[in-house]
């Protein structure tokens, strides 16, 4: 990872945005449900991220899970002896952490941003346990697990509206 690089994921953003979305969506997508997407299944979106808003996070949050690893390398241990699993454990969880909340401040975001009730609604029920698995199961033929290009799209608008 790259310090300071969430700006050259401008063009990504922008094919997500204007190309992949709407080609799995079936139309436009509004600001609002931009920022919904980002979000975990789980919370109610679909887990697609957006590389400009995220990456100086993930970033900030790499360096310090590999600080002990890394100074392990500068200092040329011939060893993992220093290498402390217990503290990298904590600040991975710590990072978690910080991650959920930066989520749930987006959930809030998102209701205030949006004035649409039937959405607030959708939101609401694509957070109940287990309304997204069907987005996180493997697609297995022999058992039916899959959905066609329509098939996938209805789904899309039955959770969201």
């Amino acid at each position: 990872t790259i310090p300071g690089i969430s700006e050259l994921f401008g063009p990504l953003e922008y094919a997500l945005r204007h190309s992949f979305l709407p080609a799995i969506v079936g139309r436009e997508v509004s600001d609002v449900e931009r920022k919904l997407f980002t979000l975990p299944v789980r919370l109610g979106g679909l887990g697609i991220s957006n590389p400009v808003e995220g990456s100086d996070f993930e970033f900030q949050a790499s360096v310090r899970i590999t600080e002990n690893l890394r100074q392990l390398i500068i200092d040329q241990q011939l060893s993992l002896d220093g290498y402390q699993a217990d503290s990298v454990a904590e600040v991975t969880r710590d990072c978690l952490k910080d991650k959920e909340v930066r989520m749930m401040r987006k959930i809030s975001e998102i209701g205030s941003d949006s004035s649409d009730e039937r959405l607030k609604r959708s939101i609401s029920l694509a957070q109940e346990k287990g309304a997204g698995s069907w987005l996180t199961v493997l697609p297995i033929g022999s058992l039916g697990w899959v959905l066609n290009k329509e098939e996938f799209r209805d789904a899309l608008r039955l959770r969201y509206g």
